[in-house]
């Protein structure tokens, strides 16, 4: 049997020690009653009891809290399958999260300036997947393709400059990879979404990657993130408390945009260029998604599970009464005198 919150049974190991220690200070107290009292001062000044009742009514009682703590880990009966119809169209994101993507450019930096963006791209999808690869030196499929919006935007929550094991920019591979996932994963409709500072460090020509995406008809829309100028790159606080950048060769580096491939890419696949500058361009994309992608079609089987508490539930409201109405509660009471 399958439970929605099987952590409620952890009760049971306040719940059962409990009980144990009430049923055995009831046994104490009815075998020091007959023991105190002889059977005939019992039956001239007491009421008669009946321990078995007592004992009864207790472990109705204890049966009682076992189906109320059943009912509420929300026991689920017979799987229902149901299929969910929807359009929509597969994106995949490619993100930088090169150490470069921390420059600060862009306010508060070229990184959060990214996800504020991408945060508000989700709001604007309805029945689109989407996933996310990032990459630097090398890349990591950090979302598969998934409506779950609130699992994305938790999952771009984690993301930051610096976090794949080998810095860089190998945009080509990235790419290519990216490429390689749509065409197992995705439907027929489907894009990818290039954000980057542009800078390509290594692996294979981002042009030929841009060429592959082509002949698989995929188009790629590509954000250049950061300025011409440039920004320095963080890298962490003194003692004082004061920044401290990334240095090559005793120079501060400074990190520019640099989008001429960003541009060949686009234009090889049909996409389109665009600086960021303010969440606009992803409006700007959708926008073009909306009147250029031909939208398809999808069912997504999905698999629920009946609520199966409700008779746990009577069952344990029945005992719960029937503990009440059964007499023998009072274990001494006085008789009134005639």
């Amino acid at each position: 049997m399958k439970f929605a919150n099987e952590n409620v049974f952890y009760l049971f190991f306040i719940l059962i020690p409990v009980f144990i220690y009430f049923f055995y200070k009831i046994i104490i107290i009815i075998k020091n009653y007959k023991n105190f009292f002889d059977e005939k001062i019992r039956n001239k000044f007491f009421i008669q009891i009946s321990e078995s009742q007592i004992l009864i009514k207790y472990f109705l009682l204890f049966l009682s809290f076992i189906f109320f703590t059943i009912a509420l880990a929300r026991p689920l009966g017979e799987p229902i399958k149901t299929e969910i119809e929807f359009k929509g169209i597969d994106i995949m994101i490619l993100l930088d999260v090169s150490s470069s993507m921390a420059a600060i450019d862009i306010q508060p930096n070229r990184m959060e300036a990214v996800k504020k963006g991408l945060k508000n791209f989700l709001n604007l999808l309805y029945g689109d997947r989407v996933g996310i690869i990032t990459f630097a030196g090398v890349d990591f499929i950090q979302c598969p393709l998934t409506t779950d919006y609130d699992a994305v935007d938790l999952i771009l929550d984690g993301v930051y400059p610096g976090m794949l094991a080998k810095d860089g920019t190998y945009m080509g591979n990235a790419i290519r990879s990216a490429v390689e996932r749509l065409i197992i994963d995705a439907g027929k409709s489907k894009i990818l979404i290039l954000i980057t500072d542009g800078e390509n460090t290594g692996g294979i020509s981002p042009i030929d990657a841009a060429k592959f995406a082509k002949e698989k008809d995929i188009r790629i829309y590509a954000i250049g993130v950061g300025t011409k100028e440039g920004g320095k790159i963080p890298q962490g606080q003194d003692f004082w408390g004061r920044t401290y950048f990334k240095t090559y060769q005793g120079e501060v580096v400074i990190s520019r945009l640099d989008d001429t491939e960003l541009k060949k890419i686009t234009e090889i696949t049909n996409g389109k260029y665009f600086r960021l500058t303010n969440a606009g361009v992803f409006n700007s994309i959708v926008n073009d998604i909306k009147n250029m992608e031909e939208n398809k079609i999808k069912e997504k089987k999905t698999v629920k599970y009946k609520e199966d508490y409700q008779r746990y539930l009577l069952f344990g409201l029945l005992f719960f009464l029937f503990s009440h109405i059964i007499p023998g509660r009072k274990v001494i009471l006085f008789k009134n005198k005639p």
